[in-house]
């Protein structure tokens, strides 16, 4: 009886451990999901009001959206760029009045869709282990930004 008490035990911890893990990570996710929507939000607002983007941000590069990321981060979304520059991959595109950021991060353990057009994050897709991450032009069709911008 000692014995299956010590196993329960044991197993309960176990478990409560295991849940606790994916709890943090799916926290982490979420916070990170909401300070790139942000994040997005303000720097679009800025840039179609001032600077070389005014009215237009066709122009604008992955490399110079990470930059200005970087210049304009809150105390709320501090080092938002960082992470998107550490995602293993990702997809930038621009058009007249917006921009759309898709990363796969194996760290978040996820793929991410942001059009700066809208105030929350478009698409979060988690990825499983051993499960194989959608390519990311794909993932971001669904939203019709990209064909209409070819």
């Amino acid at each position: 009886m000692k014995q299956v008490i010590i196993l329960f035990i044991g197993l309960w911890l176990f478990c409560s451990y295991g849940f606790a893990q994916s709890q943090t990570k799916n926290k982490e996710l979420q916070e990170f999901v909401i300070d790139l929507s942000s994040a997005n939000t303000k720097l679009k607002g800025k840039l179609l009001l001032f600077g070389p983007y005014k009215n237009d941000l066709s122009s604008l590069t992955y490399d110079k959206y990470l930059q200005l990321l970087k210049e304009n981060e809150s105390v709320s979304d501090k080092g938002i760029a960082e992470e998107i520059r550490k995602a293993d991959q990702h997809l930038f595109a621009t058009n007249k009045n917006s921009f759309l950021i898709a990363i796969y991060s194996k760290e978040l353990k996820a793929v991410l869709f942001d059009d700066a057009n809208s105030a929350f994050i478009d698409s979060v897709k988690p990825i499983g282990n051993g499960e194989k991450f959608p390519n990311l032009s794909e993932f971001v069709s669904k939203s019709g930004f990209i064909t209409t911008n070819k």
